[in-house]
């Protein structure tokens, strides 16, 4: 496994997944000299002082930050020669990224596999020496969307292919799973999803549908108004409250991210769920933890239904720091207030898959929540 010749390419590495695969490389996962260099590609500009990851030193892989690279350009392969230091020696890329479109389902869908092929075709003439492409799904491609959702939980892979025709055209991941099928036919790599439900992480300069960032934004202004021990209200009903899910971690993530990169004979040419720990949880189980680290004391939903978090934040932001105030969830805000009144059903993912892969790591989903708090926090994302 350690091969010291492994260039990773991170696409989408400033964002709530690719963060979290990012920190995970530099940190020499699963061992030193396993990746001798990575390169973080981003959208925006990335200051290098602000992206939280491991400091620079003689045992950490080489890391690059690219922006400015479009991956709907028609000149794509030329932006990643010139860009990309390293790309003809690419063995694995990791790609997190995806262009909401919450108009048009179809038109999201249709955009964003443009842009898969456009970079599948592209790899394919500049890195002769790729291994895997791993890119996340999501539970969206089990039907979640759907009041009520499609299946019967625990959601495993198998049933993602079975989503019915019409919902299909709505969700990008199955058409990747086909462009990637036919970009990687009669070459040496393959592809895998991995697919997590509630992603529990860091950014350093915010994502549109971070969870964690929105409550932790809501919880830290909610304390500073009302004081030590005070009690906080879950947003949502008791349905969504008591409902099993899975969640996992940024650590989790990105290390099982990295697991199926690096194990194309096992992980090639599959879907993965993601999860901190093979049993689920409930936010029954984890409000009152992520309230207490805020010194809030986090209660069940009642009758009434209160303020959500993004009005609360609005009307509260002005005292958050700097970066508080362009660091916050945007566009993604009103789709996060609806998780404690939308998601009432079970929803669960299956681990088993994970497991048969090799994949055994586990934690309390609670520890998850904090760890993302307080790298928030040491950001001066949150007050």
């Amino acid at each position: 496994m350690s091969t010291p010749q492994n260039h990773a390419v991170v696409f989408g590495a400033t964002g709530l997944i690719g963060w979290a695969a990012v920190n995970q490389l530099l940190s020499n996962y699963p061992a030193p000299n396993t990746f001798a260099s990575v390169t973080a590609v981003s959208n925006r500009p990335l200051d290098a002082q602000r992206t939280f990851w491991p400091k620079e030193s003689s045992e950490r892989p080489k890391v690059q930050l690219v922006s400015g690279v479009d991956l709907k350009s028609g000149e794509l392969k030329e932006q990643l020669k010139d860009n990309v230091a390293g790309i003809e020696i690419t063995t694995h890329v990791f790609y997190f990224v995806f262009a909401p479109h919450d108009e048009d389902h179809q038109e999201e869908c249709k955009i964003n596999c443009d842009m898969m092929r456009n970079l599948a075709s592209a790899l394919n003439a500049l890195s002769p020496n790729l291994k895997s492409f791993v890119y996340s799904g999501g539970t969206r491609g089990y039907g979640i969307y759907i009041p009520g959702g499609i299946f019967a939980p625990p959601l495993d892979e198998s049933m993602a292919d079975t989503i019915p025709a019409n919902y299909a055209k709505t969700v990008a991941y199955p058409w990747f799973r086909r462009i990637l099928t036919d970009a990687s036919a009669g070459r040496e790599w393959t592809w895998t999803e991995v697919c997590p439900d509630v992603v529990v992480g860091f950014s350093a300069i915010g994502s549109n549908y971070s969870l964690a960032l929105h409550w932790a934004q809501y919880l830290s202004l909610y304390a500073k108004n009302n004081g030590e021990g005070a009690e906080v209200v879950f947003p949502g009903n008791k349905e969504a409250y008591n409902a099993r899910f899975t969640s996992v971690s940024s650590s989790i993530l990105g290390r099982i991210a990295i697991h199926a990169a690096l194990n194309p004979s096992s992980c090639g040419g599959k879907i993965i769920n993601m999860s901190d720990r093979a049993e689920p949880t409930t936010f029954a189980e984890v409000w009152p933890r992520i309230a207490s680290f805020f010194g809030l004391v986090g209660v069940a939903p009642g009758g009434a239904e209160g303020q959500r978090p993004s009005e609360y934040i609005e009307t509260h932001g002005h005292l958050l720091g700097e970066y508080g105030k362009t660091a916050g969830v945007g566009a993604g805000r009103k789709q996060l207030d609806s998780v404690g009144w939308w998601l009432t059903f079970d929803r669960q993912l299956s681990a088993e898959r994970l497991r048969s892969v090799g994949f055994n790591e586990e934690q309390d989903p609670s520890e998850g929540w904090i760890e993302a708090f307080s790298k928030f926090r040491d950001a001066e994302i949150i007050l």
